[in-house]
């Protein structure tokens, strides 16, 4: 996990954002279909906020991009922040990658940006992602009954939080 440039950006990033397959619990969904140079304009964008972090998801030694998890915006007055995450390669799926950048990004919040506590939200029939949340110790903590409109019907969203004493190990 590193520090996502916009020199990361390729056409494959942007073939994710773009495969309804992919994109399903994602909201750029609703956006128009993504551009290597929107792609490239939004990571700038974050890395010029001083309250977010984005990061790309690489292995094989950091060449092959596999997807990005996003600590953001922090609240400063609270020190509580977001996390999100994508996982672009359908290969990587179920395989313990997300949970692995979870924790990671976790570790680098409480640590290094001095957060108290994470909140993360997704699409209840996200199973996947929840999973991956609750592997790395996140809790519920709620759900946002019909919050969101999945296929045109309305759909729950489940809410986890994570605080430092939660984190295995």
């Amino acid at each position: 996990m590193r520090t996502l440039l916009p020199v990361d950006c390729s056409e494959r990033y942007v073939s994710w954002l773009n495969q309804p397959e992919i994109n399903r619990y994602l909201e750029t969904r609703f956006e128009p279909p993504q551009t290597l140079e929107s792609v490239r304009s939004y990571v700038s964008a974050v890395a010029e906020r001083s309250n977010e972090q984005l990061f790309g998801i690489f292995l094989d030694d950091g060449v092959r991009h596999v997807g990005n998890i996003k600590v953001g915006p922090i609240s400063n007055p609270h020190r509580v922040g977001d996390v999100s995450l994508l996982i672009g390669e359908r290969d990587c799926w179920g395989q313990g990658i997300a949970t692995e950048a979870i924790q990671a990004v976790c570790r680098y919040a409480f640590v290094q940006l001095h957060v108290r506590k994470l909140s993360a939200g997704m699409y209840a029939p996200n199973r996947g992602s929840t999973r991956a949340f609750e592997k790395a110790g996140w809790r519920h903590e709620g759900i946002r009954r019909d919050h969101y409109l999945l296929d045109d019907s309305p759909c729950d969203v489940v809410i986890l939080g994570l605080r430092p004493s939660d984190l295995p190990g």
